[in-house]
């Protein structure tokens, strides 16, 4: 069933100084749900009149009720074309396929985020459940499948994802009233395992630098750049100098470079949250100039004038990026020649580099809500879920250092 959504409205965001939209709906269980959307439509402020009324600026409210229009008809289309694409007597496997092909072909999704959930959905193959039509399925199957998944050696990871994309596709199917009710409201998801993060120490990361040497070459840059900002492993290959404003000290993080159908792409940031500006200080920037100079000077000798677009860890003569596959490759060498070692006793994985800025950020007091903006996480609760051992230490530093200073003066 289409939603009934309402003819919406827009609004000035004062704070970015745009127009915003908003259409409303309610279900079929009586419940409102609202969403939003921006635009680049610039708003003004009002304005208050010697008499003490005020006065409306309007400019650009048509533009913005135009774009508002526009994308009450696109969510129309899509309800009206979900809904005729698939049905209650279609079997879970195909409604899952059919959501996830949906997902992505209104760019709610990337490409690399629609292949990850293709695998988890091929798991329905073969099984009594991916067989069973959508309005047919209970709760019962659904907790069989599950189990059959653990018995067959399936790690905890994977049964639970496979439950969440699962669950968020009975969930559309509910709305559209493919089906009376969701089965998946009565089985409790899977318990996620919690592996402890493998960080280095600073110990380690003195080891690491003495390691690395050279600061010049592409791999060494990208290291030290997860190590200096916590940045992901396909940020990093993603970043190029026009992302860097080497006057104010900042990196914007706007690409990054995600698999699909085994390539790699560039792409957008998953969330609004990854999209995100990282200042950095001294260290870095002389890293990141070192870099820029030998990239000038391979440049200049084969005849090459600059180009900001070049990406940083990238091939300074081709312009190609590196692909976090052969960084990934290059840092398990690293590790064996340099004999790292994480905090779990285990070899650290590049993606460990981005945990050890984490840890050390908050054991050094940075505050949690500062180190979740600069790791691009959707909120500061994920940050305190990751590393609530390093936030645990990180209080009682803090507490040793109060009680010092509030003792002073006793006997």
């Amino acid at each position: 069933m289409a939603r009934k959504l309402s003819n919406g409205y827009v609004y000035k965001n004062q704070r970015l100084g745009k127009w915003r939209l908003a259409i409303s709906w309610q279900d079929d269980d009586g419940r409102q749900h609202k969403m939003t959307r921006s635009t680049q439509v610039p708003c003004y402020e009002d304005k208050v009149g010697r008499n003490g009324k005020v006065r409306r600026d309007n400019r650009g409210r048509g533009a913005a009720e135009q774009l508002l229009r526009e994308w009450r008809d696109e969510e129309v289309r899509k309800d009206e074309e979900l809904s005729g694409t698939v049905s209650c007597e279609t079997p879970v496997y195909r409604y899952v396929l059919d959501y996830i092909d949906l997902k992505e072909s209104t760019g709610n999704i990337l490409a690399s985020t629609a292949d990850g959930y293709r695998w988890y959905a091929k798991h329905l193959l073969g099984t009594e459940l991916g067989k069973t039509p959508v309005g047919q399925v209970t709760a019962r199957q659904i907790q069989e499948f599950e189990r059959d998944m653990v018995q067959d050696g399936y790690g905890g990871n994977t049964v639970s994802h496979t439950h969440v994309l699962l669950k968020t596709a009975f969930i559309r199917a509910r709305k559209l009233g493919d089906i009376p009710s969701n089965p998946f409201d009565l089985v409790d998801a899977p318990k996620r395992p919690t592996k402890p993060i493998n960080s280095l120490d600073a110990a380690s990361v003195r080891q690491l630098n003495q390691t690395l040497g050279s600061v010049a070459d592409p791999f060494s840059t990208a290291v030290l750049l997860a190590l200096m900002t916590g940045m992901r492993q396909g940020e990093i290959c993603a970043l190029r100098w026009q992302d860097i404003d080497r006057v104010s000290r900042k990196i914007r993080v706007s690409h990054a470079l995600t698999r699909a159908n085994g390539t790699f792409a560039l792409s957008t940031p998953k969330t609004r949250s990854s999209a995100r500006t990282i200042p950095y200080g001294d260290e870095l920037a002389r890293v990141l100039e070192v870099r820029a100079r030998a990239m000038h000077d391979e440049r200049e000798s084969m005849g090459l004038d600059w180009d900001e677009g070049l990406f940083v860890v990238g091939n300074a003569v081709t312009g190609a990026w590196k692909s976090p596959m052969a960084l990934g490759q290059e840092w398990r060498a690293f590790v064996r020649v340099a004999k790292l070692v994480g905090s779990q006793g285990e070899a650290p994985r590049f993606h460990d580099l981005r945990h050890t800025f984490a840890t050390m950020a908050i054991g050094s007091g940075v505050d949690v809500k500062t180190v979740s903006a600069i790791l691009g996480h959707s909120n500061a609760a994920m940050t305190l879920n990751v590393y609530a051992d390093a936030l645990a230490d990180s209080k009682k530093v803090s507490m040793d250092l109060m009680g010092r200073i509030m003792s002073a003066g006793l006997s």
